[in-house]
């Protein structure tokens, strides 16, 4: 039974509209699947290909090729010398160019794209009150969790809670009163309408006194909590808001 012929051309044009490849490229990766009677290149094909991140600096004896595809062409002359030449995420390799890759013991590497900020987390604006406790380490370690924190100091509560209490009230926002006196911050904060403050204890029972009355605003004392433990209650907080007020409290919490 003979083999179905495989039409070569219309295979790469189909994989490279789905990429969004410019039509020039299409035509230099088409002549190449061409002239080599091979199908569209795949991921598998060619030498083992390890991924490395996006902003790592190559050593002597790599070729980084920044376009969506990698054509021989493009590359000709330039392959002496090189141990690994390293593509773009889900960049095209033409057939022609792996065989040669194959030929010189040249590694395909594909970069790893950069994580991206951790989506999700909002934006928290955190107000220290009547303590010397250095924000900064808090703040930091939040941020690089991606949690867009706006850090404030303050020395009247009652301001700070008045002024707080119209940030939570934007949909995509929570509150963070660090104070060592945490029951009159959480007192003055539930008199506004709306706010729905909490007391940090640890992040478990935080999180669950937030799940149930849909809390916006976390008062913790940070000179009672260790720093990996306020940062684990306010990390969780933050990743689980803004919550919505329960159904059955909405009239008299808002």
């Amino acid at each position: 039974m003979a083999e179905p012929s495989i039409d070569v051309e219309k295979v790469v044009r189909e994989v490279l509209a789905q990429l969004g490849v410019a039509p020039q490229s299409q035509s230099a990766a088409v002549r190449e699947a061409s002239a080599s009677g091979s199908p569209a290149p795949s991921s598998s094909a060619g030498k083992p290909q390890a991924r490395v991140p996006a902003a790592s600096n190559e050593p002597d004896g790599a070729l980084a090729v920044p376009g969506p595809v990698v054509t021989m062409a493009e590359l000709e002359g330039r392959l002496e010398g090189i141990r690994r030449l390293v593509v773009r995420p889900q960049a095209v390799v033409t057939p022609s160019l792996r065989d040669e890759l194959q030929k010189k013991n040249i590694t395909l590497v594909y970069e790893q794209p950069a994580p991206a900020a951790c989506a999700g987390n909002g934006r928290l604006v955190m107000t220290v009150l009547g303590s010397r406790f250095d924000a900064a380490p808090l703040t930091g370690a939040l941020q690089n969790e991606g949690i867009e924190v706006d850090a404030r100091r303050a020395d009247c509560l009652i301001a700070a809670t008045d002024q707080l209490a119209g940030e939570v009230s934007r949909p995509d926002t929570v509150g963070l009163v660090l104070s060592r006196y945490p029951a009159v911050a959480l007192c003055l904060a539930n008199r506004h309408r709306g706010v729905r403050a909490v007391l940090g204890v640890d992040a478990a029972t935080a999180s669950a006194d937030a799940a149930s009355v849909g809390a916006n605003l976390l008062v913790v004392d940070p000179e009672s909590t260790e720093l990996f433990q306020l940062k684990q209650m306010v990390s969780r907080f933050c990743r689980e808001g803004p919550r919505q007020c329960p159904e059955v409290l909405r009239k008299r919490l808002g």
